[in-house]
């Protein structure tokens, strides 16, 4: 392994994802340079230092006594690494759903001259160096709750550990993005509606899943899982590094220690994984194209009986078409399913639910709630950005003879 071509692809990955960042709103100037993270990750760590400093004079002042400080302490401390390992999965994952051609393609390395694992470890450390700022924020937020709580070990282990954390979700994306290689033939092969399904299915459960792991009410319920010592939660090598943290905090350097070797340990076999399956599905399958032999007749729309004009059902259907095979507009329209499941969980993880019958009736009305409200919201932001997704599309558009009045209402029923 050559490691001037590892560090050299490496920034070559982080400047693609830079400067499609860059597309929205930063200049290029700025996105050319790498030393833009470690700014961001200087500013944001003195920051968690100042909000750490904040939470114990807080917590001082209202006087907490000193096991509730050391609870609270071991609920922080514990769920660092479990969110790092999400976050860094959760934002790998959602630059492989959403990255362009133009700054990444998995067909243009394979012409590279690079081989599998300098690619999976150069992509490993482009995606930790990218979302490194989390951990620097985390770190400084742990460093005056650790020392001015008397838990200075406690905050070193916690410092490896959540470095340890952050690499065991970038190279869990490297073994997710072999494995939706290998999937994105199998798709090819089934070709027409049923991939365009199947993605927007995919979409949508990656999104519920983020949400989930990103809900504070699951965290506060993992951690008290592994603090009443429960037996199960040993099996599971995503907590090894939490448990790591929260032996050291009951004063059992020996079982702190063999936690964080595991930790270690499940780093190294998920690598040896990564490798294994990008050198098996190194060459990309090229994308093929589907015709099928069934033609369908257009018939006229009962819209038509409203007013609506045939262009404008044209329109539609362009509008439905497209929208189904973007994903961004995908995740907009996801927004009616994520915030149920995001008002819900304060009810479904409650430390004390109730069980009687009148919660049953309580239910489904507590869910019309929010789902109306996604629906509204999710149609609000379609409304918004329908006709900034169209994009350079505007121009072909606008040379078409059709109105302006058309073209909103298509939009209009569209939404």
């Amino acid at each position: 392994m050559r490691i001037r071509v590892l560090l050299k692809f490496a920034k070559i990955l982080m400047l693609s994802r830079l400067r499609n960042t860059r597309q929205s709103f930063l200049s290029n100037s700025i996105t050319n340079r790498p030393i833009l993270i470690a700014l961001i990750g200087s500013i944001m760590f003195a920051a968690g230092v100042g909000f750490g400093t904040a939470t114990v004079s807080f917590l001082r002042g209202a006087g907490a006594s000193p096991a509730d400080i050391g609870q609270i302490v071991e609920t922080i401390f514990g769920g660092i690494p479990i969110f790092l390992i999400g976050f860094f999965f959760t934002m790998g994952l959602l630059w492989e759903l959403n990255a362009s051609s133009e700054s990444e393609s998995a067909d243009s390395i394979n012409w590279l001259p690079i081989s599998p694992s300098e690619y999976v470890f150069a992509s490993t450390l482009s995606t930790s160096y990218t979302y490194s700022p989390l951990v620097l924020v985390t770190v400084g937020y742990s460093l005056p709750i650790g020392i001015l709580t008397g838990n200075t070990t406690a905050f070193l282990v916690l410092l490896v550990a959540s470095v340890v954390a952050a690499f065991i979700g970038s190279v869990t994306v490297e073994i997710l993005r072999s494995l939706l290689a290998r999937a994105s033939t199998a798709f090819n092969k089934v070709g027409g509606r049923s991939m365009i399904a199947l993605r927007i299915l995919g979409v949508l459960l990656i999104l519920l899943f983020t949400q989930t792991l990103f809900s504070g009410f699951l965290i506060i319920r993992i951690i008290n899982s592994v603090s009443s010592a429960n037996a199960a939660t040993v099996l599971v090598p995503l907590l090894w590094p939490t448990l790591s943290i929260t032996s050291i905090l009951r004063s059992n350097l020996s079982s702190s220690a063999y936690f964080l070797l595991l930790s270690f340990g499940f780093l190294a076999v998920l690598a040896s994984a990564a490798l294994a399956l990008r050198s098996k599905f190194w060459v990309a399958t090229p994308p093929s194209f589907h015709f099928s032999n069934t033609g369908t007749i257009s018939r006229v729309s009962r819209l038509r009986r409203i007013g609506v004009s045939a262009i404008s059902l044209a329109l539609v259907r362009r509008e439905i078409r497209s929208a189904t095979r973007r994903k961004e507009v995908v995740r907009l329209m996801a927004i009616p399913i994520i915030l149920p499941v995001m008002i819900s969980f304060p009810a479904i993880f409650s430390p004390a639910p109730t069980t009687s019958a009148a919660s049953g009736l309580i239910s489904p009305l507590f869910l019309a709630v929010p789902l109306l409200f996604g629906v509204g919201l999710g149609t609000l932001f379609l409304g918004m950005t329908s006709i900034g997704q169209e994009g350079k599309r505007l121009w072909n558009l606008s040379s078409l003879p059709i109105e302006a009045g058309t073209v909103v209402t298509s939009k209009i029923l569209f939404t």
